[in-house]
C-alpha cells in the first residue's frame, strides 16, 4: 500500500512538471588585474595610461590634428582620441561638435549624463558623457584649456555587446578616462 502511494505520488510529480525552464544565460565575471600607469607623451601634451592597454601609433595628422587610440585587447574595446590645437580653430565650434557627437546617440540612449571636470592647477577643464543603453559609444569625454588645446575621446567596443554585459568593463575604463584627464599636462602653455 505504501509502495503504491509512493509510486502514485512520484508519477503525479513527474506529470505535473511538464515545462522545463532553463536558467538564464549569465555573463562572465570581469576581474581586472591591478594596473600600473605609463606615460604617453608627444610635443603638445602628456598623460598617464594603464599598462594593460597599448597605444596605436599616430594614425593621421591632418590639419594639425593628432589621432591615436588606446586599445583594451582583453575587452575588445578602443578609446579613440583626437587632439586639436586651438590656435586656428574656434573653441565654440569644437565644443559644439563634441556635444553633437555625444548627443547623436540620444535616439538609442536610455539617458545621457554629464560630469564636469576641472583642474585649475594643470589648466584642464572638460566633461565626461555617460551614455546609457544600447549605444555605440557608452563613454565620451573632452578636455581643454580653453585657449590653445583640446583633447576628445570616445569609447567603442569592437563587437556588439549588451549594455548590461559590458557595464563592469565600461565602469573600469571610465576610471581610466578620469585618470587620463587628471594626469593630462599641456606642454605648450
Amino acid at each position: 500500500m505504501r509502495l503504491g502511494i509512493l509510486c502514485l505520488f512520484f508519477i503525479l510529480t513527474l506529470l505535473s512538471c511538464n515545462e522545463y525552464t532553463p536558467r538564464p544565460k549569465g555573463y562572465q565575471r570581469v576581474v581586472r588585474q591591478p594596473v600600473e600607469y605609463l606615460e604617453f607623451s608627444n610635443k603638445d601634451f602628456s598623460f598617464l595610461y594603464p599598462n594593460d592597454t597599448y597605444i596605436e601609433s599616430l594614425i593621421s595628422q591632418t590639419k594639425s590634428e593628432t589621432w591615436f587610440s588606446l586599445h583594451y585587447k582583453q575587452y575588445n574595446a578602443t578609446l579613440h582620441c583626437t587632439y586639436i590645437p586651438l590656435s586656428n580653430q574656434d573653441l565654440n565650434k569644437i565644443l559644439d561638435d563634441s556635444y553633437q557627437l555625444a548627443y547623436g546617440h540620444v535616439s538609442m540612449a536610455q539617458g545621457i549624463s554629464q560630469t564636469q571636470f576641472s583642474d585649475s592647477l594643470h589648466q584642464t577643464f572638460g566633461i565626461i558623457y555617460d551614455i546609457q543603453g544600447a549605444v555605440a559609444s557608452p563613454v565620451q569625454f573632452y578636455v581643454t584649456d580653453n585657449t590653445t588645446n583640446f583633447l576628445r575621446g570616445s569609447l567603442y567596443f569592437d563587437q556588439i555587446a549588451r549594455a548590461d554585459s559590458v557595464a563592469p568593463v565600461v565602469s573600469s575604463i571610465r576610471k581610466d578616462i578620469v585618470y587620463i584627464m587628471e594626469s593630462l599636462k599641456w606642454k605648450n602653455r
